[in-house]
């Protein structure tokens, strides 16, 4: 594991555009211990090194980074490794100083470390055990001196930082980058780096004004200021490449009855912004996949669990361990369709728009929203899908992947205990309010299994429930202490519906 990220990409449609101020456009170059342009790969990290395209950054008066493809510029769990992520909401606490240096918290000094990769580093804001062979870099802006706040707040998303629920979500809205000052030059489109999802068309260089260095590859002059725009989005349906590692899997015998998923009122998906096709994370989590724009509704705990964490409606069905599967059984449960999709995220696929812990320690605190599934004795989580009205008529699988730690390129997790779980479909989709007494209940037992890492299990497989949004709840049903990461990077890691 090197480090950690969040989920998802979108496809975004223009319906308004809402002008945000006080907003300044740049590139960024390291100095100090390594040096070199800072470029991005594909999926948002930022790295020194590599001869990648180079990223290009607007910065606000929060002090809250997104990137030329639109993505939030976050540090991520618990490396704090500088990255940008579709759905993601921006980390406040950034700043470019009088000198034009990029500062987090009043400090200029980040750190680079090995990826073992084309002598690329990656930027992060402090060293840790988890990374190697580091160096002290200060990041120079080629523009926006005296922009941002400098006020940071933690760098681990998924709490309220600043006022505003931090999620592992896309963003509903895509910045557009567009120049403010006066003089000629547009950035062009470029050979500026893409979002993670395929089909979409992350901007170029920056806007035209009067400074001749370039800003990226394509672009005729960074402008010494840019103001975004944001742009309302429409959910589309996306595809992500599927993982380099293979893991075993656990399928639903063909002929079994298997739940099926609660039936929501709330439309279809919310998508990430700036691409054609949806992904990451209802209105809250990337995308591992997300890419979600930030959601008003909160999973709840499931009402009537005697248990923490587990729901009390129904028994829990038979545990499930890699090599056996017995369907869980239920009075209401439709016929499974046919063979189940694929449990691996090289097809269509839903990452979860909303994630939400609930705990039965603190029965009336809401967590809001997060990054992160937590099962133990006291906590379960609920997961929010948006599935689009276009998907009538296809079947849909619910799926969780588990590879091994090693396997991690932007994830992790902690994971003890028997590895019992019980996955639950719930009655009504959570919300940022639900709180664990609030929390909808349990309406279909999805069975219990006996989960670890290097495995991917097929919980349940559907016709799919097109146009509303569905909730599932992971609880303890053992000794379990389990919390991850959702991502949809290699390898994926989290709970997704597949499509087929």
């Amino acid at each position: 594991m090197r480090n950690f990220a969040t989920f998802a990409a979108f496809a975004a449609g223009a319906n308004a555009l809402v002008p945000r101020d006080n907003s300044c456009c740049f590139s960024l170059t390291a100095s100090g211990g390594a040096s070199g342009t800072v470029g991005q790969l594909d999926d948002g990290q930022n790295r020194i090194g590599g001869n990648l395209p180079p990223g290009q950054y607007c910065i606000d008066s929060n002090g809250s980074i997104t990137d030329g493809s639109g993505r939030g510029c976050i540090l991520t769990p618990p490396t704090t490794q500088f990255q940008c992520d579709e759905g993601a909401s921006p980390s406040p606490g950034f700043s470019v100083n009088s000198n034009g240096q990029l500062e987090y918290d009043g400090s200029t000094d980040f750190v680079a470390c090995e990826t073992g990769q084309d002598d690329e580093l990656n930027i992060y804001t402090t060293e840790s055990s988890d990374v190697s062979n580091c160096q002290t870099v200060q990041l120079n802006a080629d523009s926006c001196s005296g922009s941002g706040t400098g006020t940071g707040t933690s760098s681990v998303p998924g709490g309220a930082g600043g006022g505003q629920p931090s999620t592992g979500l896309p963003s509903s809205t895509t910045p557009i980058i567009s120049p403010s000052g006066p003089g000629g030059g547009g950035g062009g489109g470029g050979e500026s780096p893409t979002p993670t999802s395929p089909g979409s068309e992350g901007p170029g260089g920056g806007g035209g004004g009067e400074s001749p260095t370039p800003t990226g590859p394509g672009s005729e002059g960074p402008g010494e200021s840019c103001s975004l725009c944001e742009t309302t989005t429409v959910s589309t349906t996306v595809i992500v490449p599927c993982s380099s590692s293979e893991i075993p899997v656990v399928p639903i015998p063909s002929g079994s009855s298997t739940p099926g998923v609660p039936g929501g009122e709330s439309p279809g998906p919310s998508q990430p912004p700036g691409t054609e096709t949806p992904t990451q994370p209802s209105e809250s989590p990337s995308g591992p996949g997300e890419t979600l724009p930030p959601s008003s509704e909160t999973p709840g705990v499931p009402g009537g669990s005697n248990t923490p964490g587990v729901p009390g409606s129904e028994g829990p069905g038979p545990s499930q361990t890699p090599s056996e599967t017995s369907p869980p059984q239920s009075s209401q449960t439709p016929q499974p369709s046919g063979q189940g999709c694929p449990t691996d995220l090289s097809g269509d696929y839903e990452f979860p728009h909303l994630i939400v812990p609930i705990d039965s320690s603190s029965p009336d605190d809401a967590a809001g929203t997060s990054y992160n599934g937590t099962v133990s004795s006291t906590v379960s989580t609920i997961f929010n899908f948006d599935i689009p009205a276009s998907d009538a008529g296809r079947t849909c699988s619910l799926v969780f992947l588990f590879p091994k730690l090693e396997d991690l390129e932007t994830s992790s997790f902690s994971f003890s205990g028997d590895g019992k779980v019980t996955f639950g479909a719930v009655s009504t989709p959570a919300t940022q309010s639900t709180t664990y007494n609030n929390a909808p209940s349990v309406s279909q037992n999805l069975g219990d299994f006996t989960i670890s890492p290097g495995n991917s299990y097929a919980i349940s497989t559907f016709e799919c429930p097109a146009g509303q949004t569905v909730g599932y709840e992971i609880s303890n049903a053992g000794s379990t202490n389990f919390d991850f990461f959702e991502d949809y990077n290699p390898s994926p890691l989290g709970l997704y519906i597949t499509k087929c």
